[in-house]
């Protein structure tokens, strides 16, 4: 039975799952650069040497930009190779819109070429899942001369995550609800408006970085404030994208950690600043989920997902406590696994899923690379 390995080289952490079939067989995650390894590439280079075979890859890839909205395939091939050139330079041109992601995964791309020469790997868009928000959501209110010069567009990312857990509450509830917001909250977050299973809006636009507050990333901010720090207080764009990627959100506002857990124990303990951090995050989740329940006209669910929102109860009751108004009830929660966290009385039901990617991602690869 063919092995399909699925890799996803996210900011903060490097993941892989080995499937064999549709069972799960083996799975990794471990920090960027941790322990003796000396880069990014040397890491992804031992892991996939300490595998065992298979057959096909699928990857995780954040940005897609306009151009890919369904997995691409490179065959990896002799007979492929001028196809596979083609689809490696669109991809390195993307690397301009998403400088943080891409190139690491790319990277990865060229890692399993190298290791492994003639193992096709799919490409599968965070990007794509976002295709069917509408106009009036897809962009901003720019000079159209620079959206039709430079194609600036709201992309929205976090899609293969929305995607599956769409899908698992639909499972879950029996019936795909009209009316969902799917909170995303990891290292990045992003909360997405999801109408009858197709999004219509998302907090991320043009970069991962705007939206909400996030573990190390601003979420959006006034763009004269940007300006400001260049022109007066002189900032270079390197120094701005470093700071406002790695040294802003939680871990910015509390001097701590960008770890909820870390930032939680700390306020417990008395920190103002981590209890400030806190309590500005949550006000961020409130008024986007409240935004995209406005946009939906409504919300049947509310589904939490990410390492932050999987993992903290906490922070899961001082969100949706927000939503009281409209009949919500939240139940005693119990367990690990895929849940419902509401009340069988509340008028909105809100589950927690865990981020399941690697399942997109082999499945994907079943479907576009068609291994036995």
């Amino acid at each position: 039975m063919s092995a399909i390995l699925a890799i996803n080289t996210g900011s903060s952490s490097f993941k892989w799952t080995l499937f064999h079939g549709d069972v799960l067989s083996l799975r990794g995650e471990a920090p960027w650069t941790s322990g003796h390894l000396p880069s990014r590439a040397a890491q992804i280079s031992a892991t996939l040497s300490s595998l065992p075979p298979f057959s096909a890859v699928g990857h995780r890839i954040v940005h897609g930009g306009l151009r890919f909205h369904r997995p691409e395939v490179l065959r990896g091939s002799p007979e492929a190779r001028g196809d596979d050139e083609i689809l490696r330079k669109a991809l390195n041109t993307l690397a301009e819109l998403d400088p943080e992601h891409l190139p690491t995964s790319l990277t990865a791309v060229d890692a399993v070429s190298s290791h492994f020469p003639g193992t096709p790997q799919a490409l599968v868009f965070d990007t794509a899942f976002h295709r069917t928000i509408p106009e009036a959501a897809a962009g901003d209110a720019i000079p159209a001369a620079w959206v039709e010069r430079w194609g600036l567009h709201r992309y929205g990312f976090h899609g293969l995550s929305v995607s599956y857990s769409t899908e698992r509450t639909a499972e879950m509830l029996g019936r795909m609800p009209a009316k969902m917001v799917v909170c995303h909250l990891g290292s990045g977050c992003s909360i997405t408006a999801v109408e009858n299973g197709r999004s219509v809006a998302t907090t991320m636009g043009f970069s991962p970085t705007d939206g909400v507050m996030m573990a190390t990333r601003s979420g959006a901010l006034d763009p004269s404030l940007i300006l400001y720090l260049q022109e007066q207080c002189g900032l270079t764009v390197a120094e701005l994208r470093e700071a406002l990627t790695k040294q802003s959100g939680i871990l910015g506002v509390s001097g701590i950690s960008g770890d909820l857990r870390e930032v939680l124990d700390a306020a417990a303990e008395g920190s103002p600043r981590a209890q400030l951090a806190y309590e500005r995050f949550v006000h961020s989740l409130r008024r986007a989920v409240g935004g995209m329940v406005a946009v939906l006209g409504g919300v049947d669910a509310i589904v939490f997902t990410g390492g932050m929102g999987e993992n903290s109860a906490q922070l899961r009751r001082d969100v949706t406590s927000a939503f009281a108004y409209a009949g919500f009830a939240a139940a005693t929660e119990s367990g690990d696994d895929d849940r419902i966290t509401s009340a069988r009385r509340s008028s909105i039901a809100v589950l927690v899923i865990r981020a399941r990617e690697d399942l997109v991602l082999y499945r994907a690869v079943r479907q576009a690379v068609l291994v036995p």
